[in-house]
């Protein structure tokens, strides 16, 4: 029994330590298997090795700043259509200003006839009535009544200021020249006449006793030492100066062209040019207005004066159709139409030869009293 005792117990014994070695056993697998587990785990949640400064700051420095966002663009305001320009209605032409003109119907008014026939007034706005007369200085004093210009001279400009009437040289015309002579005194080529010394008790006629030839011939008589008041003054209109002489009524002629070629071409004789007695050049006509007309219509003025210079470049340009425009007017047969001197024209205005004037009419005691010639010419 003993026995059986003891192996019983030596199987116990037995069982417990396969029991044991087989705990044991299998306690390693699972601690192996929590080991590599771990391990495992470790690997995977070691945190990663840090970047160095300056590896950071590297990468900071490639990214670029953010671009600002610019500030949104004001929309402007929209701009206002502007108002359609009204059309303005066409201008009315005005009408042109009536001018009553006289003139002489001698070379003197070729300007003003070239201007009419060949429509210069009319292009300066100017409805011109042309007047010819005999004797300008009787139509001076007709200004802004009967007339509003008039073609005049020195003489008779200051005149008619000293006797108080409202009158004005507006333009120039002609002057006389020692190459061309605006007038020359002729006489018969057989009377003894042979220059102005020989003029004393002699009859001479003269387009008007007041105006600038006759005032001119008696100056020169004068400065040669004869009585200005011995040689008797025949006044006769410009066209009938050739009758005159033919006709033995006088003994002498103060003539302008074209009757002074005329005369001359008869085989009378010149003894010479009044006015180089006072001195050349110097204006001999010119034309005058109204005061009061004048200063009141400038355009007017403006335009007349316009037109003959547009009528003074004609004449020079054109002369052959000048001469026929002279002929048309003057009568004068073609023989003298195409050879007569035409005037030399000047249109400014000569105010210090109205000062020698006054100084002439003084000496021949026919003017006393003073007067300011830059009060003769209208102003401006």
């Amino acid at each position: 029994m003993f026995r059986s005792q003891k192996s019983l117990v030596i199987r116990v014994l037995a069982l417990v330590v396969a029991l044991l070695v087989a705990s044991a056993c299998g306690s390693s697998d699972d601690a192996a298997d929590t080991t590599t587990a771990e391990e495992t785990t470790a690997a995977t949640t070691e945190p990663a090795p840090e970047e160095s400064a300056t590896e950071v700051e590297a990468e900071s420095t490639d990214v670029p700043e953010p671009t600002a966002v610019p500030e949104p663009t004001a929309v402007p305001e929209p701009t206002a259509v502007p108002e359609p320009t009204a059309v303005p209605e066409p201008t009315a032409e005005p009408e042109p200003t009536q001018i009553r003109l006289a003139f002489v119907p001698a070379t003197t008014g070729l300007l003003v006839n070239v201007a009419q026939e060949q429509g210069f007034f009319a292009e300066n706005n100017l409805d011109v009535e042309l007047t010819p007369t005999a004797n300008i200085s009787a139509v001076i004093p007709t200004l802004g009544q009967q007339l509003e210009i008039s073609l005049g001279t020195s003489t008779d400009l200051i005149r008619a200021a000293d006797s108080g009437l409202d009158i004005v040289q507006i333009l120039g015309n002609t002057i006389d020249t020692e190459d061309n002579p605006f007038v020359r005194v002729v006489v018969p080529a057989d009377s003894g006449i042979e220059g102005v010394t020989d003029l004393a008790g002699k009859r001479v006629s003269s387009p008007t006793l007041s105006g600038v030839i006759h005032v001119a011939t008696l100056y020169w008589a004068q400065q040669e030492g004869i009585d200005p008041a011995s040689i008797e003054g025949v006044q006769v209109p410009p066209p009938a100066t050739v009758d005159q002489f033919k006709a033995g009524q006088v003994d002498a002629a103060e003539a302008l062209e074209p009757f002074a070629s005329a005369l001359v071409g008869m085989g009378n004789t010149s003894i010479g040019d009044p006015f180089a007695s006072i001195g050349l050049p110097l204006a001999t006509n010119f034309w005058v207005a109204n005061g009061e007309w004048a200063t009141n219509n400038p355009d007017a003025v403006a335009g007349f004066a316009a037109a003959l210079a547009q009528a003074q470049a004609f004449v020079e340009s054109n002369e052959e159709d000048a001469r026929a425009v002279l002929q048309g007017y003057t009568g004068m047969p073609d023989p003298v139409a195409v050879s007569v001197s035409l005037p030399t024209f000047d249109l400014d205005i000569r105010t210090d030869d109205l000062g020698r004037w006054v100084d002439v009419l003084v000496a021949l005691n026919q003017f006393e009293g003073e007067i300011d010639v830059n009060e003769l010419v209208l102003a401006g």
